[in-house]
C-alpha cells in the first residue's frame, strides 16, 4: 500500500495490508486474498475527539474472487466505561453494504460468554487514490450472556 499524506491517519486508526498471494496469475480486480491487520481505537462517538473506551485489534481478508466480500476476525477490547473485558467479532460482510451483521462469538470479563450479534452501519467512507480509504464505522450490539 502506498503511503498517503492526505489520508494519514496513523494518530487513531493503523492498519497494515499484504500484498496478494504471489501464486495468483488470473487478473485480481476483487483483492482476493488481501489481508489488512488493524488495531483502531473504539469510542462513544464518530469523532476522533470522542472518548476512546478501548482498541478493536483484528484483520480481515478479501475472500471472494467475484464481489468485494471480507471476511473479518477482531477483538474488541473496552477498557474504560460501566462494562469492562473483551468481546470477540467474526463473520463475513460484503463491503458494498450499509448494514453489515457480524456475529459476536465470545467475551472475557464483564462479558464473559457472550454471543450475539454485531449491526455495523457505515458512517463515513472516503476512498482516495487506489490502495488509500479511510471510514468510520457504527456498532449496535446485542449480547447473550
Amino acid at each position: 500500500m502506498v503511503w498517503n499524506p492526505l489520508l494519514n491517519n496513523t494518530d487513531y486508526f493503523n492498519s497494515v495490508y499484504s500484498a496478494p498471494p504471489p501464486n495468483i496469475t488470473f487478473p485480481n480486480p476483487t483483492f482476493f486474498g488481501v489481508t489488512s491487520t488493524f488495531e483502531d481505537p473504539l469510542t462513544i462517538g464518530p469523532s476522533n475527539d470522542s472518548l476512546q473506551i478501548g482498541t478493536a485489534h483484528g484483520f480481515y481478508f478479501f475472500d471472494s474472487l467475484r464481489d468485494f466480500t471480507l471476511f473479518h476476525i477482531f477483538t474488541a477490547n473496552i477498557t474504560e466505561g460501566d462494562y469492562l473485558g473483551t468481546l470477540d467479532v467474526f463473520g463475513q460482510v460484503r463491503e458494498i453494504d450499509p448494514i453489515r451483521y457480524l456475529t459476536v462469538i465470545g467475551g472475557t470479563g464483564d462479558f464473559m460468554l457472550a454471543r450475539g450479534l454485531a449491526t455495523c452501519t457505515l458512517i463515513e467512507l472516503y476512498r482516495g487514490p487506489p490502495g488509500a480509504a479511510r471510514w468510520t464505522l457504527f456498532f449496535d450490539l446485542d449480547l447473550y450472556y
